[in-house]
């Protein structure tokens, strides 16, 4: 007799199947003791199928769905006994679920009149299949887990305990007593905390104490006492075991960390003393350098005003000797001066010229991700009198802003945290630029505020011993500022949030430079239409198309008044609906339902996508949706989407930062037969680009596939002769560069002509076409790539 099923998402699995096919029945099934085990049914009440009424053997080794409209005239069912007799079987389709490779059983819809499935029915089945493969790979993966789980358990050095709420050992693994020292009766008949230090006892109770009530998992660090009188410190995480919302015990993997603490003190009294002989060191260097370069400049000045009067030959020499003297001592006290301050702050990565917009950018799209537990909004302003491209330590800058931004947020529970930048000032040389990190959270007091980015130093009080203190971030962001040359400082009240801020001198270009990539293409005023199940997304989403980019906002809540409302918009039309998960209508069918409105042909629609959640982009394409985005959704993917639903308001407008390309010419002509000739491959991982490039690549009459990875367009180019790859260069699993060696590689192996190969990258700066061309490629395009210069590229390939 099979077991009860007891696998809810396969039931659901099933529910749907019959949902999408309108069948009455649709079950789960797989090979087993005795028949097939039906895993989950709907429609059906059995648990058995005996081996004479199989099913998934008649389609064992199908790769794809199996319909059978019509059970009686197909030799696989004629003389099913369910066919020829109860309950009459007539139709029947099957989609087979493979997990790792391995057939393991057949998700079948059947019925009792012949009928046939539509095109998206099939599609249905065949994910649905697939889900339940995920499904079946899930349930291995944990009878996997737990098997090593319970051979860790018993074989770890480590202590593993469960602890009811009152301090009993419930359960243990056998290292606990070989450790402590006890036998299993003796720990299991006291509360655990007759065995801990009475110096740390208290602490431990309450963070238990604390778990069993909040339902949270909390980090200890408490110490044993074994029955020798030898103490036993150890640190693990306390997770507890919630029942319908409340803690039933907790449970604890120890590490013994007491050598750990051992060497920790002795390290920290050895790391006391080398600051403080390196502070002395330091300090004296300083002292010395800058005491003998103040009469050094005094002397260089007094010798530049004597060369510039009247000397004889005799004279001016003995001068200019002396300055270049001089000058050479100098030189070697700034030296001393440099060496000295290498030791104090560290060598810092070499300046380079950045995007200091998209560097800020970047951070905060990860401070909303961080702060999404919280009841905060992340702001963000930007002084347009900046110059897009500036010429700094980047590497430097970033940690500092994301160690302040990070710290306003961790002591922040509400309200919100900004970052804003301003030019401060503008001299022919360098700019200042003032960055100000600003929260609404606890303030810090006056006497704090002077401890706050001392090193090796936290402010003590209750703040600190909640928020698990301030670490070295704010020590480390200071040491930072000063080595760029800036100052840092932190305005506050208690109560009332605080500012810290902090100014960089920027050295001015010598030319002007531009952007890494831009785009002429104009959001403002375009109105768009906003579905988000949930508050704080749609928050986000709602900040970058109004304050970013200035375009009109509408919500809707579900489908029915999302198409009611696009219908009525007839005078000023929606241009783009970007929407979630609805209640009454799921993504792929509004789609299509928007799709079958001649009116609403030209509204780009915007897919928002749950983390993890499958892409299956041919299902999508087919819908009409235009692009889709993943959550948590960040600034610039959602432009890239709108870029894609807005192309047809933009045809033509969006350009890439000056670039360098092939320099043979283009043939002045391309016949539709030469372009229809060559097979052009698309390696891009970013589904959004994909889209926008097949597409110009099918206006202008190339035939064209697309893979997701290096590894996958290697695999293509061995199985079909490819003339040209498109070849994005950063992408998973295996990148653009490490992709184009292999394809050479293989290409000299078996001595073939090689393909052209375009780089497509979203870098832009002086060394990536070296980059490119170093890994063996022909060509090279900046994105967004311009469809001219696409065109172009292609075009060369005729050339010769």
């Amino acid at each position: 007799m099979a077991t009860a099923r007891t696998v809810p998402e396969l039931d659901a699995l099933v529910a749907e199947a019959v949902r999408a096919t309108s069948v009455p029945v649709a079950f789960i099934a797989v090979p087993g003791e005795g028949g097939e085990i039906v895993k989950a049914a709907r429609g059906w009440n059995i648990e058995l199928i005996p081996p004479q009424c199989a099913f998934a053997g008649r389609i064992a080794g199908s790769q794809d769905v199996v319909v059978v409209p019509d059970t009686t005239k197909d030799k696989r069912f004629a003389a099913h006994p369910l066919v020829t007799g109860p309950p009459n079987i007539r139709f029947f389709a099957g989609a087979p679920i493979y997990d790792d490779g391995q057939f393991v059983g057949v998700l079948s819809v059947i019925d009792r009149s012949p009928r046939s499935l539509a095109t998206d029915q099939v599609v249905a089945l065949r994910l649905l299949a697939r889900q339940a493969a995920r499904e079946f790979a899930i349930r291995r993966e944990l009878d996997e887990l737990n098997d090593r789980f319970r051979e860790f358990f018993e074989q770890t050095d480590d202590l593993v305990m469960s602890i009811s709420g009152n301090g009993r050992l419930l359960h243990a693994n056998e290292t606990v007593f070989n450790t402590l020292g006890f036998t299993r009766e003796e720990l299991s008949s006291q509360p655990l905390f007759r065995v801990v230090d009475a110096d740390a006892r208290s602490e431990f109770e309450s963070a238990l104490a604390d778990v069993m009530e909040s339902g949270e998992p909390r980090i200890v660090e408490t110490v044993f006492l074994t029955p020798s009188g030898r103490k036993i410190t150890v640190e693990g995480s306390l997770r507890p075991r919630v029942v319908e919302g409340k803690a039933m015990m907790a449970r604890v993997i120890f590490r013994d960390i007491s050598e750990r603490k051992e060497f920790e003190t002795e390290l920290g009294n050895a790391r006391d003393a080398a600051l403080e002989a390196a502070r002395l060191k330091t300090q004296f260097l300083t002292n010395v350098s800058h005491e003998i370069r103040t009469p050094m400049n005094g002397i260089i000045g007094m010798l530049d005003l004597l060369l510039s009067t009247k000397q004889n030959e005799e004279q001016r020499d003995y001068a200019v000797q002396a300055k270049a003297s001089a000058d050479h001592l100098l030189s070697i006290v700034n030296n001393i001066l440099y060496v000295s301050n290498v030791e104090a702050s560290g060598l810092g990565a070499a300046a380079v010229d950045f995007d200091l917009f998209r560097t800020l950018q970047r951070i905060v799209q990860v401070i909303e991700v961080a702060a999404l537990g919280k009841e905060l909004s992340v702001k963000f302003h930007y002084d347009d009198r900046l110059p897009p491209i500036i010429r700094g330590n980047q590497g430097k800058l970033r940690q500092i802003v994301t160690n302040l931004m990070e710290n306003a947020v961790k002591f922040t529970e509400e309200g919100s945290v900004g970052l804003k930048v301003l030019l401060q000032t503008d001299t022919d040389t360098h700019r200042v630029v003032r960055f100000e990190v600003k929260d609404s959270g606890i303030g810090i007091s006056e006497e704090d505020r002077l401890l706050l980015f001392e090193k090796f130093s936290q402010v003590e009080g209750m703040s600190t011993r909640r928020y698990q203190g301030a670490g070295l971030g704010l020590a480390t962001a200071r040491q930072l500022v000063e080595t760029l040359g800036g100052l840092i400082d932190v305005d506050s009240a208690p109560g009332q949030g605080s500012t810290f801020w902090f100014t960089i001198p920027f050295p001015k270009q010598s030319t002007t430079r531009k952007p890494i990539a831009s785009s002429d293409l104009e959001f403002k005023e375009k109105r768009v239409l906003l579905i988000d199940q949930f508050p704080t997304s749609r928050k986000i989403v709602r900040h970058y198309l109004e304050s970013t980019w200035e375009m009109r906002v509408d919500e809707s809540t579900n489908a029915t008044s999302t198409l009611a409302a696009i219908r009525a918009a007839t005078g000023d039309p929606y241009r783009v609906i970007i929407y979630d998960a609805m209640p009454d209508l799921d993504p792929l069918s509004f789609a299509r339902e928007v799709r079958s409105d001649p009116a609403l042909a030209g509204v780009g629609l915007v897919h928002l996508l749950n983390a993890g959640a499958p892409l299956n982009r041919e299902a999508m394409r087919d819908a009409g949706i235009t692009a889709a985005v993943s959550k948590p959704v960040g600034q610039g993917e959602l432009f890239d989407s709108l870029a894609v639903a807005l192309a047809q308001d933009a045809l033509g407008l969006a350009r890439a930062a000056s670039q360098p390309s092939d320099s043979r010419p283009a043939p002045k002509h391309v016949s539709p037969e030469m372009r229809k000739s060559v097979k052009v491959l698309l390696a891009e991982d970013n589904f959004l680009n994909a889209k926008l490039t097949l597409s110009q690549l099918s206006k202008m009459g190339y035939d064209a596939d697309s893979v997701p990875n290096g590894k996958e367009a290697i695999e293509a180019v061995a199985k079909k002769d490819y003339k040209i790859v498109l070849m994005d260069c950063q992408m998973p699993i295996c990148d653009g560069y490490q992709a184009t060696i292999e394809i050479r590689r293989w290409e000299k192996e078996k001595g073939l002509k090689p393909r052209r190969i375009i780089a497509m990258t979203a870098n832009a700066l002086e060394g990536d076409r070296e980059k490119c061309l170093a890994a063996g490629m022909d060509d090279y395009l900046a994105k967004p790539t311009k469809h001219e210069e696409l065109e172009t590229a292609l075009a060369r390939y005729f050339a010769g």
